[in-house]
């Protein structure tokens, strides 16, 4: 059932004059449709006559090969519902065309930007989308749904620009029991991927979400749902959820995708069967909801792997981790992620009545995150691996680094995981489950339960701990903790930083290659060092998005300098951020005060971190960061390291 009424549209289309009607609606080949709001009057759709209103583009009928091309520079006001269905080889496109900025369409008052009612192997590229509100009625970037309709194959949405969508956010309270809304159907928010009905299983195939741009939405950052989610692994509390059996949707890839300023959870995966989600980073959720959201996690799904994405500034400790494992979950797989100044923590383990079996954490770092390292809700854990993790817990902080919230079983292996603490706090344990299997870990500066086995308390030797550079939690070569660990049995080959994973020996931490040599440079500027000459203004002050610890200011025109001496080739990373999206410029100069080399960022956003990496050669004697207008602009974390091998 498609949820836009056809029969408005094709009365539409009967009063738009021959113009339109010429347009078949069926094409024997191929056929380019022009664009441009901004045209006066409505043409027949080439790039001379471009239709020029969103009702024209939806009443065509769009096939194989088809495409819908915006013109840069031109917004749209109303929802984009377009009728399409594409093949697997020769999809219809929906995009852009000509110069200038993305072409924009603005909801104006309509619940969607773009709805996608069964349109399978359709592509919806190169759209700034916009779906304001008041936060009391739905509203979404794009909509991909289906109901009745089978399986539906081959959607990609890429490279949009999908901003100031104010759905519906709930504020949870013991009398209006809301902090549902938008968690389950009917959700809200940038990318909302939705299977409904009752008679005909229906399930998404393939659908690709790649390289999008998602900031300030309420309340989802990108999530699925299906209603086809009856199955006896389910939470009890589903079923008043799902009314229809288990019918999972497959293939759904989650890659390269920017979120910031989320008001709930940022990227949710329900409803799937091996999907993955990799390549991405989230900056600050749960910002507005005032309700249980996490970072990036998946519920009621089987085979999901979520490796190589950032996390980082979720604003809660109602849930308020980077990564969840779920309910209803089996073969679930965390790997080489990065979480750092996470108000609720680290990880989250909810079973409630059926078990969470069959998960796997590895190879993740964590950075300066609050509160809680793994929290466990009420139910039992069956089959689970949290081995070869990186902890860093800064000064100021004392969370629980497991928290048992549940008298059912926890059969967990904990394994070859570093903690280290630095500063004034302590960390706790909330944990008496034997079950549980504390082994061959590293705590230093953390006491360690009296159940935990074969525990190393020396120093563990990370390169720079504190920086949010994963590259500062490498070991450095003579410490205990290089091949101090013990052999993981299907280890998943790889370490964090791609290095092959011994099946006879085993390092502690996320690193298990062979030891590097001491960093040039460390420097997390909560004081400006005299080592860093000053040209201009330049102070520290505290982080402005909140993280652990200040960082450095410079206003106008202004310059930090300092040597980074040594005769070989010097790995160089600074967090840099400004409030427009030109970036700090952070260079390595000569004795002589050239410039040999300059960090540059593939992708810019106004007041968010951003972390420039380059290597400065053999010739290098100073690194400098400078204003490259006059602005405000921060720096934080400068690491230098030797480059070996």
């Amino acid at each position: 059932m498609r949820l836009r009424a056809r029969t408005a549209l094709l009365a539409c289309l009967t009063a738009l004059g021959t113009a339109l009607i010429a347009a078949p609606s069926a094409q024997a080949a191929a056929t380019t449709y022009y664009v441009d709001c901004s045209a006066t009057t409505a043409g027949s759709g080439s790039s001379t006559s471009p239709l020029n209103t969103l009702v024209l583009v939806n009443a065509l009928t769009l096939t194989a090969g088809d495409q819908v091309l915006f013109r840069r520079g031109t917004s749209c006001s109303g929802q984009l519902a377009p009728d399409a269905t594409g093949t697997a080889t020769v999809p219809v496109v929906i995009g852009a065309y000509g110069t200038g900025d993305l072409p924009a369409i603005n909801a104006d008052g309509a619940v969607n930007a773009v709805l996608l009612d069964d349109t399978p192997y359709t592509t919806v590229q190169d759209l700034e989308l916009t779906a304001d509100g008041d936060n009391t009625a739905y509203r979404r970037g794009v909509y991909v749904y289906a109901a009745d309709a089978g399986t539906v194959s081959g959607i990609t949405l890429q490279r949009l620009n999908i901003h100031d969508v104010r759905g519906i956010m709930p504020s949870a309270t013991a009398t209006t029991g809301d902090s549902g809304t938008g968690k389950y159907a009917n959700a809200t928010g940038g990318i909302v991927i939705e299977a409904q009905g009752t008679t005909t299983p229906t399930a998404f195939a393939d659908t690709h979400i790649l390289d999008n741009t998602i900031h300030s939405v309420d309340r989802q950052g990108i999530y699925t749902w299906s209603n086809w989610c009856r199955r006896p692994q389910l939470a009890a509390f589903w079923n008043t959820l799902c009314s229809a059996a288990w019918d999972a949707s497959t293939g759904l890839l989650v890659q390269g995708n920017t979120l910031t300023d989320i008001g709930g959870d940022g990227i949710v995966v329900k409803g799937n069967d091996g999907a993955l989600v990799q390549h991405n980073r989230l900056t600050g959720f749960n910002e507005r909801s005032g309700s249980p959201n996490a970072g990036m996690w998946t519920a009621n799904s089987i085979g999901s792997v979520f490796q190589y994405n950032e996390t980082s500034g979720g604003n809660t400790t109602s849930d308020g981790m980077a990564y969840d494992v779920d309910h209803s979950t089996s073969g679930t797989v965390f790997q080489y992620n990065l979480s750092h100044d996470n108000a609720g923590g680290f990880f989250l383990l909810c079973p409630y009545d059926t078990p969470t079996a069959d998960f796997t954490i590895r190879d993740n770092i964590s950075v300066n995150d609050r509160t809680r390292g793994f929290q466990i809700c009420d139910g039992e854990l069956s089959d689970g691996r949290i081995y070869n993790n990186t902890i860093a817990i800064g000064s100021g902080l004392s969370p629980a680094l497991v928290t048992e919230s549940t008298s059912a079983a926890l059969d967990v292996q904990f394994t070859n995981n570093l903690i280290r603490k630095t500063g004034s706090g302590t960390v706790s344990w909330k944990l008496s489950d034997s079950a549980f299997v504390i082994d061959h870990n590293a705590f230093y500066s953390v006491t360690a339960p009296s159940t935990a086995t074969n525990s190393l308390t020396t120093a563990p030797g990370l390169t720079a701990p504190g920086v949010r550079d994963p590259a500062g939690y490498q070991l450095i070569t003579g410490y205990p903790t290089i091949g101090g660990g013990t052999p993981i049995t299907d280890n998943g080959g790889l370490d964090y930083f791609g290095n092959s994973v011994s099946a006879t020996t085993a390092n502690i931490g996320a690193y298990n290659g062979t030891g590097v040599t001491t960093p040039v440079l460390t420097d997390l500027f909560d004081t400006l060092s005299s080592s860093w000459t000053v040209t201009g203004t330049a102070s520290v002050t505290a982080d402005p998005s909140g993280d652990l610890g200040n960082s450095a200011l410079l206003t106008g025109t202004s310059a930090l300098t300092r040597p980074i001496g040594g005769t070989t080739p010097r790995r160089v990373s600074v967090r840099v951020r400004s409030d427009s999206t030109t970036p700090l410029t952070v260079e390595a100069l000569n004795s002589s005060g050239t410039v040999v080399a300059t960090g540059t960022l593939d992708e810019t956003t106004a007041d968010t971190w951003h972390l420039v990496t380059f290597t400065a050669p053999t010739t290098a004697t100073q690194l400098r960061l400078r204003t490259p207008t006059p602005g405000t602009y921060y720096a934080d974390d400068a690491y230098v390291q030797p480059v070996t091998g």
